[in-house]
């Protein structure tokens, strides 16, 4: 576990200041997408709430029969043999095994796995690194997190007897300290349900600072391995930046996220400008200008709601939080419901900007619907279904290309939709006679130059991930395609000499 590759050492330097804490500079310059991290995990473990098997990581409620404190499913045989030993030695009753087994308890398996890293003398280094970063204790302390935590994770392990027998015993500021370390360093990994997530803890790639606009990206493979790389060209000296949150979320989402979640204020460029680099993904169509530009947008210094062309015309701070609850709530009830969501599209455009994120969720999701039905074959779609997956794509793809720009996977794979929709319309047409073979050879040209751009993004994703499958794919549709241009290439030559 929590191995490191040289690159690290050899292309990153680990700076400190009281602005960022510790962060971490470019030693050298960086060509787009160069390797600067692989590394495993210090610590697995199941999201806040979830009980997982110790081994396998799928949820459960079962708990090992040896040590009887952490999760196993029935699935799984044993768990580490150091752990499940050292918990076994403790003098537990049975009423104390009751409260640390408890449902509600879920965190006291987080606080475990980190205080068992104290235990053993070949994962002491670890805890030490691990304790060296940021938890945000003074922030934390009386939130309702915290709170949390004092509830479901150190007096359950405090009255269960557990803290008093392990090495050094531990108090309610470590307890809290470790978990804070989790809340506000962990990457998200895949969970092996689908749509599920559980959380690792990385020594180095904790390192790496925020911005909404980095410069480097992140990839976990199935062997919950963090492969982090730049984006980018990167000039030797640069801050090194990942982004901690949803890049397709307005700045106040963002904001909120970070502040709660990490402690911190984003005060990166996308941030501090209120149209978000002109994509205007927060902004709301201003009904007193009839006039193009008229945009309402939160002004960074006093926090209010403004139109651009004329400061008079605004909106009250609760009017956007009431309106943009509303907008979430009908989106999530529309979900799956193409005409529902289409509906919504066409009503929430009288009141956001087209780019707003709310407007891009829907037409991501409507997106989505497409290409099932796209997909099925007994549907029979006609030539509007594809020209209106297109035209999504297109506009995503006009917002993507600000605020991730250079090597993005999202970026790629709205890409690699657009080209394969577009790349389906032109058989279609060709085959029921509505386009002639040059016109196929043209459009099918285009597409190969968009899959080349979308594989040459994806092509740095480690193989062991869904993107990674997904590139293999794609050099095998990119061949596919090759091949069919050269055929109808041949026969519009042979045509052309007869």
């Amino acid at each position: 576990m929590a191995a490191v590759t040289d690159d690290f050492v050899n292309k990153c330097e680990i700076k400190q200041n009281d602005t960022l804490g510790r962060f971490v500079v470019a030693r050298c310059n960086l060509r787009a997408g160069e390797t600067l991290l692989l590394e495993s995990p210090i610590v697995v473990l199941p999201q806040m709430g979830d009980r997982r098997c110790s081994k396998c990581f799928k949820l459960t409620e079962s708990f090992c029969r040896k040590c009887r404190l952490l999760a196993l499913c029935e699935d799984c045989e044993d768990h580490d043999v150091r752990n499940c030993q050292r918990l076994s030695e403790l003098e537990l009753s049975e009423d104390q095994l009751a409260v640390l087994q408890g449902k509600e308890h879920t965190e006291v398996q987080a606080a475990l796995k980190c205080l068992l890293l104290r235990e053993h003398q070949e994962t002491q280094p670890l805890y030490e690194e691990m304790t060296q970063m940021e938890a945000h204790l003074a922030a934390r302390k009386g939130t309702d997190i915290w709170k949390t935590y004092q509830e479901h994770a150190f007096a359950p392990l405090e009255n269960g007897g557990v803290l008093k027998q392990l090495r050094g015993g531990a108090d309610e500021e470590l307890v809290q300290g470790l978990l804070g370390i989790l809340d506000i360093n962990a990457f998200e990994i895949r969970a092996p349900e689908p749509g599920g997530s559980i959380r690792g803890l990385y020594r180095r790639a904790a390192l790496f600072s925020h911005s909404c606009m980095p410069n480097l990206q992140t990839a976990i493979d199935d062997e919950r391995r963090i492969k982090v790389f730049s984006n980018r060209f990167i000039a030797a000296g640069e801050i090194l930046y990942n982004c901690y949150t949803n890049v397709l979320l307005g700045t106040e989402e963002r904001r909120q996220i970070l502040r709660e979640g990490k402690c911190f204020d984003c005060t990166c460029p996308r941030c501090q400008d209120p149209t978000e680099l002109g994509t205007h993904m927060s902004s709301f169509i201003c009904s007193h200008c009839s006039c193009r530009g008229g945009y309402i947008v939160r002004q960074r210094e006093t926090g209010t709601w403004q139109c651009l062309l004329n400061p008079e015309h605004s909106l009250k701070q609760e009017f956007v939080s009431n309106m943009l609850e509303r907008a979430k709530e009908e989106i999530f009830h529309a979900r799956d419901d193409i005409y529902r969501l289409e509906l919504l599209l066409a009503k929430l455009t009288r009141l956001l900007h087209g780019n707003h994120f709310l407007m891009l969720d829907i037409k991501q999701n409507i997106a989505s619907i497409l290409r099932q039905i796209l997909q099925n074959i007994t549907h029979r779609p006609n030539k509007k279904v594809y020209e209106r997956k297109i035209r999504l794509c297109q506009e995503i793809l006009l917002v993507l290309k600000v605020i991730a720009p250079g090597v993005s996977r999202l970026k790629s794979i709205a890409l690699y939709e657009l080209a394969n929709t577009q790349a389906e319309l032109a058989r279609k047409l060709f085959s029921e006679q509505e386009q002639s073979s040059r016109d196929l050879v043209v459009e099918l040209e285009q597409v190969e130059v968009m899959l080349r751009e979308s594989l040459r993004m994806l092509l740095f994703e480690p193989l062991a991930t869904p993107e990674g499958q997904l590139s293999r794919t794609m050099l095998r549709e990119l061949k596919e395609l090759q091949d069919d241009i050269k055929t109808v290439r041949k026969s519009n030559d042979d045509v052309g000499n007869q």
